[in-house]
């Protein structure tokens, strides 16, 4: 479905995405985790035209047949919304505040040929799919009428009027609270097809995913299964996150990664990871390769190893 090669994405001469590469099947469920800072978001973006002014893409994208990196918009507005879509974080700013849900739900229809009035007829029809209650009244709404659950099921709504082949979700349960954000994890992973999976949260992406993208520094430090992954990870900073993510007895402290994420452009050569690594050596100053069948990783001291 998505085959994406040495995706590298740049601004200022600065590099923020190196040499990012995976593929997605059909009907897979792929997740994209790490801090804020590591590159998620950038690369989701550039897969769908969306990189900011002065930022940049080059390496190779393809969904199915059709490049994604380096084409012209007018190309792109063919594909986003249709062969792909995206659900962002935060609805009330992708929504427009001014246009009834029905507008917002047929107009992405109608930008890739459907009819006018066929559109609006299915616009209601669309927002049963995704658990809404009362489409017909959900419809005639403004955003602001609705909470933030039955906004992010506009969204998803959205995103599925063309039945595009890939979604892509970006942290699309961050605002809502633990009962809805369940009845859209388990919505999304219904009806989605192949999805890539953006979040910070492991529980999240456990609960959604078959496989795990895990970044750091622009770049896929550790990827597999995610059953694999989140019970024997190999990159340190895997294991960091998984042990900050865990429960610990009551009076000791919370494990945490010493350090922040670095600014774009100040990272240490060699690993990107090795000054906030307790086991970085000299041997880490030169840069470690992705390798590994299945569950690969990109450490000099790989945590299965002791």
């Amino acid at each position: 479905m998505l085959s994406v090669e040495g995706l590298t994405i740049a601004a200022d001469g600065v590099e923020l995405v190196h040499d990012v590469s995976f593929a997605i099947a059909p009907g897979e469920r792929v997740g994209l985790i790490g801090e804020s800072g590591s590159g998620k978001s950038l690369t989701a973006l550039s897969l769908m035209g969306l990189l900011p002014e002065g930022v940049t893409a080059s390496g190779t994208a393809r969904l199915r047949d059709r490049d994604l990196v380096g084409v012209p918009e007018s190309r792109m507005k063919d594909l986003r919304g249709s062969e792909l879509a995206m659900v962002f974080q935060e609805p009330m700013t992708a929504l427009n505040p001014l246009m009834r849900v029905s507008t917002q739900v047929a107009e992405v229809m109608t930008l890739h040929g459907v009819p006018r009035d066929k559109a609006r007829a299915r616009a209601a029809e669309l927002l049963g799919p995704v658990r809404l209650p009362r489409p017909e009244q959900v419809a005639r709404a403004y955003p602001h009428q609705l909470s933030g659950g039955q906004r992010q099921r506009v969204m998803l709504a959205i995103a599925l009027a063309n039945g595009p082949g890939l979604l892509i979700c970006d942290e699309p349960t961050t605002a809502l609270d633990v009962t809805v954000q369940k009845q859209m994890l388990d919505l999304i992973a219904e009806v989605a097809p192949a999805l890539l999976f953006i979040t910070h949260d492991l529980a999240v992406v456990a609960s959604v995913c078959e496989r795990v993208l895990v970044m750091y520094g622009g770049r896929v430090v550790e990827s597999g299964p995610i059953r694999e992954v989140f019970t024997r990870p190999r990159h340190r900073y895997t294991e960091g996150l998984l042990a900050a993510s865990r429960l610990t007895p009551r009076g000791t402290r919370l494990p945490t990664i010493a350090g922040s994420v670095p600014a774009a452009g100040t990272f240490p050569g060699g690993c990107e990871f090795r000054n906030r690594c307790p086991h970085a050596d000299t041997t880490c100053e030169q840069p470690p390769a992705l390798t590994g069948e299945g569950h690969a990783h990109a450490c000099w001291h790989p945590a299965d190893r002791g």
